[in-house]
């Protein structure tokens, strides 16, 4: 079951958010994420948040339209992180955010940790705006792109050691480091490449 999130961060172009909302089992407008469901005059099954991000008259024209679900500002969670723990109340194992990138730097790197967060809950979560799109890896697996499309390999803890097929950076068995800026800017050289890591890599493939 797909879920698709928009948050309140750098909106998504028309033709990202048409496209995943299309494709989306449940939608939900995270906060001030409501305005992008607005701007392209579609109603989200559910809003989420403490509201502090949504005008006033924007949410009262939705509030009989939608399910809402206003919580505290002061809480412990984010309220994207209240928006995933949703989308999987509700069967939701695939999960797109929108909306999760541009603005406060610690909102973008609270975003990533949900990566993690969503894995452990059962779910696959992708961030992605019109620009990239970022994902969390681990073990063998295999990643599509275009040829001649970058690609990044991030270890998301202290080490990973990685082996990657497929790419024009062949890497063997290369030890990536949260110390050292390693594996940014590889490219594909075949539309599907093959990797292998001992430990949780970002995935993040510029689309450009």
């Amino acid at each position: 079951m797909k879920a698709l999130l928009v948050a309140s961060g750098l909106a998504p172009g028309r033709e990202l958010f048409l496209r995943a909302a299309h494709k989306a089992d449940i939608t939900i407008a995270v906060d001030g994420g409501l305005r992008v469901f607005q701007n392209f005059n579609l109603v989200p099954d559910f809003i989420i948040g403490d509201m502090d991000s949504v005008e006033p008259g924007l949410l009262e024209a939705y509030r009989e339209k939608s399910n809402l679900a206003a919580v505290p500002a002061e809480k412990n969670e984010t309220d994207a992180a209240l928006a995933v723990d949703m989308a999987v109340e509700h069967g939701a194992d695939e999960i797109l955010l929108l909306g999760a990138t541009g603005g406060r730097i610690d909102h973008l790197l609270s975003n990533l940790m949900l990566l993690k967060y969503a894995l452990e809950k059962g779910a696959f979560l992708t961030i992605e705006d019109d620009e990239q799109e970022i994902t969390l890896h681990n073990g063998t697996f295999d990643l599509y792109g275009k040829k001649g499309q970058t690609v990044s390999i991030i270890p998301m803890n202290k080490r990973a050691v990685v082996t990657a097929r497929g790419l024009y950076y062949p890497l063997e068995r290369l030890l990536l480091t949260n110390e050292k800026p390693r594996g940014v800017s590889n490219l594909f050289v075949e539309e599907h490449a093959r990797i292998e890591s001992d430990d949780f890599v970002f995935i993040c493939k510029d689309k450009q």
